[in-house]
């Protein structure tokens, strides 16, 4: 499953050849570049230290100071961390910034003790629509793969939702039991990636005939509706999801800091 993940990320990562830069990126740049590819393509995964700073000079041909330049630039972008004394090693996504509440939605039930689990409803070939093309950075139209589920809590349904995204990214993901683990969890602890941040739009809406009929709830009531993209640490959107959530049993909190 890691390899179909890391393939797609590969292919969507723009590098830094392509942008056609007037003059060549500093050494430390280049260094920091190349270590970077190493950690995104998990040629070298969380827990793994890192050669030494003499090794890296070796390697690359570079100074000492260049080398150490590189490595505090992905220090700083949380890529590695440095222990006194034993060197500097990849860290584990969850010592990445955390994405909110919503990204373990399984985990928060089952924590006050209640059961949750989902139901995969359908799995199915689209074309992106242009709302999910401009989440995604992909050409409206674009062959993607959406899988919906119904979430349920105490075996009654509480919300409802479809993820789309890449063929090969979608399969991973029902592969790795969409229906019983939050799709961040699998994503980092999984399928390899790392994770910088999730684009969250949250809006009040009518269920309507279908989602009603999913929720059991009347037609005319309302439903919390989240869309939500996450985004791997060179800032790529993986997959879009478009949640829908009973009103009367679901809140969504967020603290927000400065």
């Amino acid at each position: 499953m890691i390899s179909a993940s890391t393939e797609f990320l590969a292919r969507h990562r723009t590098p830094m050849e392509a942008k056609a830069p007037s003059a060549p990126p500093p050494l430390f740049a280049q260094v920091e570049s190349a270590l970077r590819e190493r950690i995104l393509d998990n040629k070298l995964v969380a827990g793994d230290k890192l050669p030494s700073e003499s090794e890296l000079e070796r390697e690359f041909g570079v100074s000492r100071i260049t080398v150490r330049q590189a490595l505090s630039s992905l220090h700083a972008s949380g890529f590695i961390q440095k222990i006194n004394g034993k060197g500097s090693f990849v860290t584990r996504p969850n010592e990445l910034p955390r994405l909110g509440g919503l990204t373990g939605f399984y985990e928060h039930m089952r924590a006050q003790g209640r059961e949750a689990h989902g139901r995969t409803l359908s799995v199915r070939q689209v074309a992106a629509s242009a709302q999910i093309a401009e989440a995604l950075g992909v050409s409206p139209g674009t062959p993607l793969t959406a899988v919906a589920i119904l979430r349920l809590v105490d075996g009654k349904p509480l919300a409802v939702g479809t993820t789309y995204g890449p063929p090969s990214l979608i399969k991973a993901l029902v592969d790795e039991d969409a229906e019983a683990n939050d799709m961040m969890t699998m994503l980092e602890g999984r399928l390899g990636f790392r994770l910088r941040s999730t684009h969250i739009e949250a809006s009040a809406v009518r269920a309507g005939k279908a989602r009603g009929r999913q929720l059991d709830v009347p037609e005319s009531a309302p439903l919390l509706r989240i869309r939500f993209t996450p985004h791997d640490v060179s800032d790529q959107p993986l997959c879009y999801s478009e949640m829908y959530f009973r009103a009367d049993q679901f809140s969504y909190k967020a603290v927000i800091k400065r």
